[in-house]
């Protein structure tokens, strides 16, 4: 098949990318068996696993296995379609770190926690309320070891009794201005 001039060929958007996996769509050549033919023959060279072609999907699915050079460059000097890199890169955003997505979470359980009880109440203070209960409850069942210990150290923890580091503001931590005192 003839490549166009390349200011005719068709916009191939990127659907999904992930390692080893990309998807294409080509709306403009959906149900053009003739054109996907060409570009399954015209991708399935070194480096890539497999080529699928669906036509009246407009879409494109190639297996490959290195994630850089060879489709990559390949997909830039095809005369068939052209894709949007640079669309790419503004549109794949990298997930948040799992703390971030821990913090977030903690976030919306502390906020439910403080809607149930009108703001009596935060998720922390309902944290340490269940540590301190599952401690005594341990040294209670004769668990003095490890789990007792370690739910009030938590507990204490959580209430920040162990922290030494400065304040925000210059100032020493009660609880490390105590310590010092002793």
């Amino acid at each position: 098949m003839d490549g166009l001039p390349a200011a005719q060929l068709p916009q191939a958007r990127v659907c999904h990318l992930a390692h080893g996996r990309l998807r294409l769509k080509i709306p403009e050549k959906r149900r053009d068996e003739a054109f996907f033919e060409a570009v399954r023959q015209q991708l399935s060279r070194d480096g890539i696993k497999r080529v699928e072609v669906n036509p009246l999907t407009a879409s494109v699915l190639v297996q490959f296995q290195d994630p850089g050079a060879p489709f990559a460059e390949r997909a830039l000097n095809n005369d068939l379609f052209e894709v949007d890199f640079d669309a790419l890169a503004a549109a794949v955003e990298p997930p948040p770190a799992v703390t971030e997505q821990a913090a977030q979470a903690f976030a919306q359980a502390d906020a439910t926690v403080r809607h149930w009880t009108g703001n009596a109440a935060d998720l922390r203070s309902a944290i340490f309320l269940a540590l301190i209960a599952g401690g005594i409850y341990q040294l209670l069942r004769g668990n003095i070891a490890a789990p007792a210990a370690t739910l009030l150290w938590y507990a204490g923890a959580t209430l920040r009794l162990w922290d030494v580091a400065p304040l925000p503001n210059g100032g020493a931590h009660p609880a490390s201005e105590a310590m010092a005192g002793d």
